[in-house]
């Protein structure tokens, strides 16, 4: 399978692009997040699934990848990345039926502030039980990365509903540890 020459930002319309709910004031108790964590429960356009812990488990996973991708030569300037996946993804995307999105040539993206993990940031981050688990990727990696795990394309088969219960290899995920003006001149 070839490997994408774009990665791909979703974002919900009313919140605008390049948001990280890690950098919410207030975390867990931020307005914006407690709309999110319940919005399934009326909005049946929305399937994303956020627990309390959330914003706490985010920024630990945050914090470990930051280290990891400082470790590897990256040059982060912010303390929380922006997300994006490689290549499109109709399962992503799907989570929220208003989702928009962006899509940016992995050329304009900055080497330095870029890091990848297969798959999710999250899962790659919370398990230890798969060769590219506990790490992270620079984006002059993606090739042989690719070449050794594949690229994922089953997000068609995994349906919404307790998505959180699977391996959620869905996609590679990509971070952009800059600032979002970065990514909208891009």
């Amino acid at each position: 399978m070839p490997i994408p020459e774009f990665a791909t930002h979703y974002f919900l319309p009313e919140n605008g692009p390049f948001k990280s709910l890690s950098s919410l004031e207030g975390g867990g108790d931020n307005p914006i997040f407690l709309e999110l964590l319940n919005r399934h429960q009326h909005d049946p356009a929305y399937r994303r699934r956020f627990g309390r812990e959330y914003i706490q488990r985010r920024r630990e996973t945050e914090q470990a990848l930051r280290e990891l991708f400082i470790a590897r030569g990256g040059a982060p300037q912010v303390e929380h990345p922006l997300y994006l996946t490689l290549g499109m993804s109709a399962w992503f995307k799907g989570l929220n039926e208003s989702h928009q999105e962006i899509s940016i040539p992995l050329a304009k993206l900055n080497p330095a502030t870029t890091s990848v993990t297969f798959p999710d940031s999250f899962m790659t981050m919370s398990r230890a039980d798969k060769p590219y688990f506990k790490q992270v990727f620079l984006l002059d990696e993606l090739e042989a990365m690719a070449q050794r795990f594949g690229i994922p394309n089953n997000d068609h088969l995994v349906p919404y509903e307790k998505y959180w219960e699977t391996d959620f290899e869905l996609y590679v995920e990509i971070q952009v540890w800059d600032k979002a003006e970065t990514l909208l001149t891009a």
